[in-house]
């Protein structure tokens, strides 16, 4: 399958620039001197004592834990609680030292704070780290309402404190076939599609284009997102284990879910970089990625 044929063939455009799609693939796994640029950009553009506190092994878990705060006054109070109570008040009043800052990571910066601190956060003791995932589980799931990118995010932070403590056991690719996991693919080109388009009518445009640049059916109906988390619990872990060429024709499905309207958002963004984290393919950096949104005030 070609890249042309895979991929919407015009470029798209978004919160800070314009890509062609269909060259991202040629770019996976090769950053050039610009995507090495862009990464450079990106990490000068968070304030100054965000990146010194996510790159001290004392701060980076409250750094961690800063970007997950929500911006709703009193669920962030139960947050900050949560967190004396399970970390100690001396962690508390980290996160608060930095909230008091009044510079939060924009959406499109809160993956990168993460690979920013990850260093860090890898040099505390394996129970310290296992507490702070069960921690931010919490906190995600306080608001009873799941967030995709914040259950993604959970999702990617244990993906690298496991690796982190079984260094000898990767997980980069397997042996399954795009073929052997199409339900598993629907449901997640699902989930991309919802939370990418404004409605449904676009959202099922989307996750045909999807299914459509697999060669597959795309007229069969797009799977409901019910139950997403339970799902994506099952279904990632899953297409993790493709072999490494049919990762690429998953990639593609994906890119062609985002690109379908020639348009992309900073939340398509995250959960298309996540999603990707999380079976091992990393993607180049994109225009505007993480930069445009600038920091929240």
């Amino acid at each position: 399958m070609s890249p042309d044929k895979a991929l919407p063939g015009r470029p798209f455009s978004g919160l800070g620039g314009v890509f062609d799609a269909s060259s991202m693939i040629r770019q996976i796994g090769r950053p050039g001197l610009e995507h090495i640029l862009q990464a450079a950009a990106l990490a000068s553009s968070l304030p100054g004592n965000i990146r010194q506190a996510a790159q001290s092994v004392e701060w980076a878990p409250e750094v961690l834990l800063f970007s997950l705060l929500d911006p709703v006054a009193e669920l962030r109070e139960q947050q900050l609680l949560l967190i004396a109570q399970s970390l100690g008040a001396e962690s508390e009043s980290r996160v608060k030292a930095l909230l008091r800052s009044g510079q939060g990571p924009s959406p499109g910066q809160r993956l990168p704070l993460l690979e920013l601190a990850f260093p860090a956060l890898k040099r505390r003791p394996a129970a310290y780290l296992a507490n702070l995932l069960a921690v931010i589980q919490e906190l995600v799931l306080l608001d009873s309402r799941i967030d995709v990118f914040e259950y993604l995010l959970a999702r990617l932070l244990s993906q690298y404190l496991w690796e982190s403590q079984n260094p000898h056991q990767p997980r980069n690719s397997g042996s399954l076939t795009v073929a052997a996991c199409l339900p598993e693919i629907a449901r997640v080109l699902s989930v991309l599609a919802v939370h990418g388009g404004d409605t449904p009518a676009l959202a099922a445009e989307a996750w045909r284009a999807g299914m459509n640049s697999l060669e597959r059916d795309g007229g069969t109906p797009m799977p409901e997102v019910t139950g997403w988390s339970a799902s994506l619990d099952v279904d990632l872990p899953k297409l993790d284990r493709l072999e490494a060429l049919q990762k690429e024709q998953l990639v593609r499905a994906l890119l062609a879910t985002v690109a379908h309207d020639g348009q992309y958002k900073s939340v398509e963004l995250e959960l298309l970089r996540v999603t990707c984290g999380l079976i091992h393919v990393p993607l180049p950096l994109l225009p505007g990625d993480g930069l445009a949104g600038g920091i929240r005030t």
